[in-house]
């Protein structure tokens, strides 16, 4: 199913238990959406579907209304976003609030980190997924840089993820066609 910035933006709204909670959520979306377009701008060589691109931008954290940042199992937003998606009939946005996790959870991350998480994988794979989760990671509170993102997850799990967040950077600039 199709939809507008308007009808995701109206989604949003609809789950959002207080304004204050809906302000914060949607501009960190904002952000994050504008990152995503960024990324794109000029690359034509792509095929990348921009309104997926911008409405799952969007809805990436509606699950934040019920699990937000710091919260017990703070975690659980992203199937809890899934949920929500699937509800209202939009899969392709379901996987992407499931999979914008960090550079994804696998089913090992899950067993090692004794994550409360249904165990399965939460990896992005197609380009929407993969451009979301990273523009995501760059836009939380101390982050300015790849560098930033890579020491975070390395603080926060431990140095094998600092690995994989490195390769996870990598892809995205050898999808864009950077030389970085």
């Amino acid at each position: 199913m199709k939809i507008t910035e308007e009808d995701a933006r109206a989604l949003l709204e609809r789950y959002a238990p207080s304004h204050e909670a809906l302000t914060h959520v949607m501009e960190h979306c904002l952000r994050v959406r504008d990152k995503a377009l960024s990324l794109v701008e000029g690359k034509n060589h792509l095929k990348v579907d921009i309104e997926l691109l911008k409405t799952g931008s969007i809805l990436h954290d509606i699950g934040r209304f019920r699990y937000p940042p710091g919260s017990k199992n703070s975690i659980l937003h992203g199937i809890e976003g899934e949920k929500i998606l699937l509800k209202e009939g939009l899969p392709l946005h379901a996987r992407i609030a499931r999979t914008h996790i960090g550079v994804g959870i696998t089913k090992e991350d899950i067993l090692k980190q004794g994550l409360p998480l249904p165990l399965d994988d939460y990896v992005p794979c197609t380009l929407e997924e993969i451009l979301i989760a990273y523009a995501d990671n760059l836009d939380s509170p101390g982050i300015s840089c790849e560098k930033d993102v890579e020491e975070r997850f390395a603080q926060e799990v431990g140095e094998d993820y600092r690995i994989r967040v490195r390769k996870f950077h990598h892809l995205v600039h050898q999808i864009l066609g950077d030389n970085a």
